[in-house]
């Protein structure tokens, strides 16, 4: 007589809570059995759970980056800088829009002269808005909500793709195991409830 040794992928829920209590009062309902039902059970809840973490990681990347985006908007002076020379690309790759091109600007702190970042064909005498540091030195502005944003939710999804890589890797391990260990004692079990079954009948 062959039996069904695993159960089959769409089990009811009801089925699952029921074997996972150990309310399954079916003779064939081995321990094992009890712990595959637990473990499928416990997939979705890890899953939603790794899932409202990485919303929170999320959420907390968002908080510190604003923060710190803040603390950059106060040593951050913008002004308006005046290209004295033609842009020269520091990239030559093809499409590329990246060059610099000598500028002056003036603020309050007197005037200054450097080099800044242009779009590639900006001719001498463009003006081009600028940030400068403290020192005067030309600078990064601060981003704005909508890349902190997205910076935030990237590093979120990030980490549910691997929390959940790493959950279904556990889940997968584990199944094996209980499937090695259900096919060792699929015989013996078997053995035991085969004569109250015949009696039956």
């Amino acid at each position: 007589m062959t039996a069904q040794q695993h159960p089959a992928p769409h089990t009811p829920l009801r089925v699952l809570l029921r074997r996972a209590s150990g309310r399954d009062r079916n003779p064939l309902c081995r321990p094992v059995d009890r712990a595959r039902s637990r473990l499928a059970l416990a997939l979705p809840l890890v899953l939603a759970g790794l899932l409202a973490l990485s919303a929170a990681v999320s959420v907390l990347v968002f908080r510190v980056e604003t923060r710190a985006e803040r603390e950059t908007a106060r040593h951050r002076h913008a002004v308006v800088a005046t290209t004295a020379g033609p842009a020269s690309s520091d990239d030559f790759r093809p499409g590329s829009t990246r060059a610099h091109a000598p500028a002056r600007w003036t603020w309050p702190a007197g005037p200054g002269a450097g080099e800044i970042e242009v779009t590639a064909g900006t001719p001498a005498g463009t003006e081009v808005p600028i940030h400068l540091d403290d020192a005067g030195v030309p600078a990064d502005g601060p981003r704005d909500g909508a890349a902190l944003l997205a910076d935030a939710g990237a590093f979120g999804v990030g980490t549910a793709i691997c929390l959940a890589s790493l959950a279904f890797l556990g889940h997968t391990v584990r199944r094996g195991a209980l499937d090695r260990r259900a096919e060792r004692s699929w015989d013996p079990a078997w053995a035991r409830v085969e004569p109250l079954w015949t009696q039956r009948r």
